[in-house]
């Protein structure tokens, strides 16, 4: 995999930290570790949100209304 180099802005007590517990030369790939973990926590979370949603009845009642009503009264016959 290829990596892109980025910039970061972190607090000052946060860089001294991670270079007193992080050798220099592996910072990127701790820091590659924890965004990885959060990201897939953060897509777990996400999915089981959408889970729980599509089972609220009256939330799914609620949008296929809506999708009944999409588009009621355009004219697509008109040209602008």
């Amino acid at each position: 995999m290829r990596n892109i180099p980025i910039t970061l802005t972190l607090p000052e007590s946060l860089v001294k930290d991670l270079h007193l517990y992080i050798s220099r030369r592996g910072i990127s790939k701790f820091i590659a570790g924890v965004v990885q973990k959060e990201l897939e926590t953060e897509k777990q979370k996400l999915a089981r949100e959408f889970r729980e949603a599509s089972k609220d009845k009256e939330r799914n009642d609620e949008i296929e209304l809506w999708d009944t009503l999409s588009g009621e009264g355009i004219d697509d016959s008109n040209a602008y």
